[in-house]
């Protein structure tokens, strides 16, 4: 029997009740999306993901099925198979399925138990539930394939952003709770510091929907301010409430590019002085390069403003860690 049929979650069909660009002057599209829990019984804390089940891009399905010429595997191709990855040992000397299916006949049975199954995305959930009791909010980037073929977009993200009715209970989804980043009861009455670049930032606005305590510092970072500053006028409330400091870092808006490590490095000694009087560090994000170069400066920044050898301020940030005092959420 195909493992294809089976999922693992028991899955809630949600709706999306808005879906909202937040950057429509931009290059890559980045989307804030409301998801419908009523009548659903989902509990979920801020630092909590949903998993989503996906659906395939319903024209490159319906090409596939003529190719086939099986209308019985429609649903199976939409709903089960991932269609963005498909094993080279099936493909052979073929580019892709379309023409591997042109060139050779295939028994349906057989490509259900060769094809790779369509597994969830997992998003990091922008919203506390105290705040939006019956809702759970998304920050999602359309993901980009290599190659526009057979689709140009990331299987989930296109769903979600161009595919997915709004409205209509069809969206699978279901909480995976965090085990590691989130609110420590123990922080509330701590300072906290949050570096999230482009959707990293995802979590600190549910975090900050449920905050307290005055003294919180973002570090954001993306392409442009005019195009790219996610929730801007959120942020800036809180900012002109006193609680809440920002500092970003958009790399294209001058001709040397600026990240969010070197904006740490230039408050090198009040991020210092954070920490000193206990504060909390979450980053959340990209850890191909992001969370390592933020890592790198951290490690400056205790080796140098605390005055310490490399290796104390190596014991230094596993000390932070094992208080659950540095948290990262990377991907």
């Amino acid at each position: 029997m195909s493992t294809l049929k089976s999922k693992p979650h028991k899955a809630f069909l949600a709706r999306i009740k808005e879906r909202v660009r937040l950057n429509p002057g931009s290059e890559k599209e980045t989307y804030h999306i409301v998801l419908d829990l009523e009548g659903s019984g989902i509990e979920y804390s801020v630092g909590d993901c949903v998993g989503v089940y996906p659906e395939n891009n319903p024209s490159y399905v319906n090409i596939l099925v003529d190719a086939l010429g099986d209308p019985s595997m429609h649903d199976f191709l939409l709903k089960s198979a991932n269609l963005n990855r498909i094993p080279k040992k099936l493909l052979g000397e073929h580019p892709d399925l379309l023409t591997l299916i042109k060139y050779q006949k295939f028994d349906p049975d057989h490509l259900r138990e060769k094809l790779l199954p369509l597994l969830p995305r997992f998003y990091s959930i922008a919203s506390s539930k105290k705040h939006v009791p019956n809702e759970v909010h998304l920050t999602v980037t359309v993901s980009k394939n290599p190659c526009d073929f057979p689709v140009a977009n990331g299987i989930c993200s296109d769903y979600l952003c161009h595919q997915a009715p709004l409205l209509k209970p069809v969206i699978p989804i279901f909480i995976q709770p965090s085990r590691h980043f989130s609110l420590p009861p123990e922080s509330e009455n701590s300072p906290i510091i949050m570096v999230g670049p482009g959707t990293g930032v995802a979590p600190f606005r549910g975090f900050m929907q449920e905050r307290k305590h005055p003294k919180n510092w973002l570090f954001f970072g993306e392409r442009s301010e005019q195009n790219d500053y996610y929730y801007r006028s959120f942020w800036e409330d809180l900012v002109a409430k006193n609680l809440l400091r920002v500092d970003c870092a958009f790399s294209r808006d001058q001709s040397e590019k600026i990240y969010v490590q070197d904006k740490m490095l230039q408050n090198s000694a009040q991020l210092w002085q954070w920490l000193e009087e206990g504060a909390y560090l979450f980053v959340c994000g990209d850890a191909s390069k992001m969370a390592k170069d933020v890592d790198k400066t951290l490690h400056y920044i205790v080796e140098h403003e605390g005055k310490k050898t490399s290796e104390d301020a190596k014991a230094y940030i596993k000390n932070l860690k094992k208080l659950k005092r540095y948290l990262r959420d990377v991907y």
